[in-house]
């Protein structure tokens, strides 16, 4: 099996991603929640429905999970540094970040859609990439 692994700003949280197969979906997500979440008018996740594919492999009692009341996922956080760990969504699986990993993940699992461009605040026409753009889980699993 080939990994990668990843660590929070301080160190004290340690997960590692099987990366041996492409991850069902590497998306930008351009959602309201997302953008709060992480201070950022976009961002990337990778998210795998089997959820064995990820491992804590350091600082579980470090993790802190938080769910929006109504919101589809479970956003997991570092509680020393703050550091946004995983995302568990009800519908596609365990998603982490790949600006975590160092070294950089592999090129099967750079982005190939942008979601919710509907909530986009960040100029999409600025964007030179042909990657699909949609609005929904339910286009999320047309597109598979």
């Amino acid at each position: 099996m080939s990994s990668a692994k990843a660590q929070c700003y301080c160190g004290g949280v340690e997960i590692e991603l099987d990366t041996s197969t492409a991850p069902d979906i590497s998306t930008y997500c351009h959602c309201d929640d997302c953008r709060k979440a992480h201070a950022s008018p976009l961002y990337q996740a990778v998210y795998n429905g089997d959820k064995n594919k990820v491992k804590i492999l350091k600082g579980k009692s470090l993790i802190k999970e938080y769910r929006k009341e109504g919101a589809p996922l479970v956003r997991a956080f570092c509680t020393e540094c703050g550091s946004r760990v995983y995302n568990d969504h009800d519908h596609i699986g365990m998603g982490v970040f790949p600006g975590m990993f160092s070294p950089a993940l592999p090129d099967s699992h750079k982005p190939n859609l942008h979601f919710l461009v509907k909530e986009a605040i960040f100029p999409l026409d600025k964007l030179s990439d042909s990657l699909p753009r949609v609005n929904s889980v339910e286009e999320i699993q047309q597109q598979a």
